[in-house]
């Protein structure tokens, strides 16, 4: 990963006064009002290292932005402004992505939860309706139908919890239809029409189906009831699937964050005493409920930065009424930035004027700038063509002119619609001209990044339900989606993992488990460390017992305390670490002879821990480090791990430590933060997994036995086992950082597999995916093992978009075909705007709808401050219909008050 390019950075920043006044702005609300390239970005990273020289803590502090690009931007001029180490405790992300973490780390959803994408949920719903998922996916209509469903599966959480009616992600999926449809229902019923009559008719939507096939209803009443019945039975199984597979779409990661936060009475959950929202327009009414939900209620600032004349993303539930209420919360700080950093003064006056005269914004609060570069004169032109099929060859020669002229300099084309995307994309390959298209299919959403993603999930966590059951679709032991979930969830409920068939051909960990309980002499042990980096912290405590049959053998307890130079943590969470007091009370042996006589006590016995994987390879490297003469890869080659145990055994507990597992199971022993007292804590668990396991031999059995389980297995052991197991060994093994990262290395190798065994085509588009985590993610010094750069980087890799990709300093292409939305953000030397016609600009189906119209308005002010040097609109000036006939065509009535700055 390379440093920040100080070069395009300033190294020092002088704000502007309205820059500094927003820096030095505390207490209360803030809301700062900012048009593009007012140095947004600059400002936040200058509050945060000021914030933190007046004494707040960088833990207190959250910065939530709307996109991962924009997090990853702020993230990156932090780490070169803010030398303070400390500084990483702050937290940037966008909201999604806050959410999920603050899910996990609180264990407010099961251990084991998934979160889906947009293409699971489809194929989960397809497999339901028995209808093709792919074939619904490229069709319009029933993609709506079926994004309406996972819409209204939504809506009846919100109606479940009683979400404010204000806070409802998506109300329209109960369309004037279905509200006539139920008040029907409710005449004819004679039922109030109520929200618990609505949640009524929605539980027991086949009850009312019946009911309907009477005279009492008209044939268009049944229809109209039965087409909602129809969804709410649909929503009722997608929520179930859900459910009983312990996944989360995104809009779940929302609902469960407020759900969590509302009921959080007492305040226990972690609040934010300092809190930054940027982009805060494009935040639907729950996000920002979300926001007043992590603010501690005696907070010190909360700032709001945003821009209305960027707000675009209205169909994702974001509304202009939100910067209103802002204003109003915020009253007498209310802040502007009147400064524009970017753009020259010739673009900074279409965009004044533009702002002005279509966005109704007041000309006394628009930027101004005094960056006057000398021009050449091809600045800002409107280029005609006759067609649209001309249009498309006209705009890729002005492209390649762009290019010739100066090859540094990045030119993006921006469409309205995907397929223009697609089109304009294939003129620019007619000229070989090399470009990075940003529309449409996400490349990170594809069938083989997924699959090759679905192998680092599982190489980091070997529960990861999603990235398996994608690893038997792309693997062909199942040639459908839901065949692949179906076969995974169904070694879930038998308390078996896919790796059981990697590993034990004709049993499973489980089975192993028990006969071992039943047969062998268990070492049950765990240390206590300096820290939790296996690699390089030091033991400082040993404690084991033998168990056997269940029971502590007589006169085996084991414990040792061993010397260290390295710091021992005080504070363990919010109480103080008991091992400095237990260490001043032993004797100390040095770290040879404390291994040694572990090693000694344990001798061929099989090792088990809790969280045994961390305590096996910490003793690893402890002893390769202070008794190179023993090895425990020889003496100890496999070892147990209890909270693989109760993870299979006891699937739906939200969290698995042991103080959790001591209470929810009823169990004796305490969680005391010493080695031995946790010993006893294990030896408990691990009697009451084996009570669960003796239960669960029989149908694993059956099912390992059964012909059809056979003939899958055997499958996923041809494609997969000689690669899942070498990447398991290649774990732990550091390495000097290289030209690419042990994770993409690992991609790479898999990918090549996949390859040349025909599991895959060619990745035309993957060198920009590896190339990007090598340059961009992936810090090899900091992590330089692969199962370091696996728990570092693996969620942020999930959450990537193709989007990403164009802030990357090693992206070779300088020419870009992106829609408007996916542009937002972004910025470029050269703009054309591509098709800028009445019928695009506005859309010819928003022409009416006030609220639609200005909307657009404000996508072609968003298309065009993406420009840094050239503004260049296109349109074609004639329209070919299906039957070869042609009809004049109009520039968009948005260029009319600045067609004055521009040259035909």
């Amino acid at each position: 990963m390379q440093t920040m390019n100080t070069n395009k950075i300033q190294t020092t920043f002088t704000p502007d006064r309205f820059q500094q006044a927003v820096i030095q702005a505390e207490g209360g609300y803030h809301l700062v009002l900012a048009p593009p390239g007012c140095g947004k970005t600059q400002i936040l990273t200058e509050r945060i290292r000021r914030a933190h020289e007046q004494g707040m803590p960088f833990d207190k502090m959250l910065c939530l932005t709307f996109t991962n690009r924009a997090a990853r931007g702020m993230k990156e001029r932090i780490e070169a402004h803010i030398a303070d180490e400390g500084v990483n405790e702050v937290y940037v992300g966008n909201v999604h992505r806050f959410c999920s973490k603050f899910l996990f780390d609180n264990s407010l959803v099961p251990a084991e939860s998934s979160v889906i994408d947009d293409e699971d949920a489809f194929s989960i719903l397809a497999r339901y309706r028995d209808e093709d998922e792919y074939a619904v996916q490229a069709n319009y209509r029933a993609k709506s139908e079926y994004i309406e469903v996972f819409h209204f599966a939504g809506f009846i959480h919100q109606l479940v919890h009683e979400h404010p009616k204000k806070l409802r992600l998506h109300p329209e999926c109960v369309t004037a239809r279905d509200v006539t449809a139920l008040r029907t229902l409710c005449q004819v019923q004679q039922m109030e029409m109520t929200p618990e009559t609505m949640l009524d008719v929605f539980t027991h939507s086949d009850v009312y189906e019946d009911l309907i096939q009477t005279e009492a209803y008209d044939l268009g009443s049944q229809r109209d009831i039965g087409a909602l019945l129809k969804k709410m039975e649909q929503a009722r199984h997608y929520m179930a699937y859900k459910k009983e597979n312990k996944l989360l779409d995104f809009e779940d990661l929302l609902m469960l964050t407020y759900d969590a936060l509302r009921a959080d009475d007492k305040h226990e959950l972690k609040r934010y005493d300092w809190i930054q929202v940027d982009e805060v327009q494009d935040l639907n009414p729950l996000q920002l409920a979300l926001v007043d939900g992590f603010t501690s209620s005696d907070f010190h600032t909360v700032m709001y930065l945003g821009d209305e004349q960027q707000a675009i993303f209205s169909f994702m539930g974001a509304k202009m009424s939100t910067l209103d209420a802002l204003r109003e919360r915020c009253e007498g700080h209310v802040h502007r930035l009147f400064v524009n950093h970017r753009s020259p003064q010739y673009l900074l006056d279409v965009f004044n004027v533009y702002a002005e005269q279509q966005l109704g914004i007041d000309k006394n609060v628009l930027p101004t700038t005094n960056y006057l570069p000398q021009r050449k004169g091809d600045e800002l032109q409107v280029m005609d063509s006759v067609t649209i099929d001309s249009e498309y060859r006209d705009v890729a020669d002005v492209v390649f002119r762009l290019q010739a002229a100066d090859a540094k300099e990045t030119t993006a084309v921006i469409v309205s619609a995907n397929a223009d995307a697609e089109m304009m994309s294939r003129a620019l390959n007619d000229l070989s001209l090399s470009h990075f298209k940003v529309s449409g299919d996400d490349l990170f959403a594809s069938q083989g990044v997924k699959l090759l993603l679905a192998h680092l999930n599982v190489l980091a966590n070997e529960h990861n339900f999603i990235g398996w059951s994608r690893l038997f679709m792309g693997l062909h032991v199942f040639e459908s989606n839901a065949a692949a979930r179906g076969f995974v969830r169904g070694l879930l409920d038998r308390a078996m993992l896919p790796t059981d068939l990697l590993t034990y051909p004709e049993s499973s960990y489980v089975q192993e488990f028990v006969k071992c309980y039943e047969q062998q002499d268990i070492v049950v042990f765990d240390t206590e460390t300096t820290g939790l980096n296996v690699f390089e912290d030091d033991i400082v405590q040993i404690a084991a017992v033998r168990m056997r049959q269940g029971k502590v053998v007589p006169g085996s307890s084991f414990v040792v305390f061993m010397e260290t130079d390295r710091d021992i943590p005080q504070q363990l969470g919010e109480i103080e670490n008991p091992l400095i007091a237990e260490m001043q009370r032993h004797v100390l042996h040095s770290h040879a002879e404390g291994l040694q006589m572990f090693m000694d006590y344990v001798g061929d016995s099989m090792l088990l821990g809790h969280n045994a994987d961390y305590d096996y390879h910490i003793l690893d490297f402890n002893l390769q480090r202070y008794l190179p003469a023993i090895s425990l890869k020889e003496q100890c080659p496999r070892y147990l791990d209890s909270l693989k145990l109760v993870r299979l055994l006891e699937p739906n507990l939200r969290e698995y430590k042991l103080k959790h597992l001591l209470s929810v199971l009823h169990l004796e022993g305490e969680n005391a933060h010493l080695a031995d007292a946790d010993v006893d804590a294990t030896c408990n668990v691990v009697r009451h997994c084996y009570g669960k396991a003796k239960l669960m031999v029989p149908s694993q059995l059956e099912w390992i036995r059964h012909p059809r389980f056979k003939k899958r297995a055997e499958v996923l052991r041809k494609n997969y086992s000689d690669i899942y197991n070498a990447a398991k060994q290649r774990l732990y093994q550091r390495e000097k950082p290289g030209d690419e990262p042990v994770l993409v290395r690992e991609m790479q190798r898999f990918y090549a597999f996949l390859c040349s065994e025909k599991l895959l085509e060619p990745q035309d588009k993957l060198h920009y995916v590896t190339q990007f985590l090598t340059d961009d993610i992936i810090d090899q010094a900091v992590a330089p093992s692969l199962v370091e750069q696996l728990w570092a980087y693996v969620t942020e890799i999930n959450t990537l978009k193709e989007a990403d990709l164009c802030n990357s300093q090693t992206l070779q292409e300088r020419i870009f075909v992106t829609t408007v939305h996916k542009a937002k953000g972004l910025e470029f030397d050269n703009v054309i705007i591509f098709d800028a016609v009445d019928g695009r600009y506005p859309n010819f189906y928003n022409q009416n709808n006030e609220r639609l119209l200005a909307e657009d308005k404000r996508k072609f002010y968003v298309a065009m401050t993406r420009a840094k040097k050239r503004l260049y609109v296109a349109w074609s000036t004639t329209r070919i219909d299906y039957y070869n006939r042609s009809h004049p065509r109009d520039i968009t009535p948005f260029m009319t008050p600045i067609l004055k700055f521009f040259e035909e």
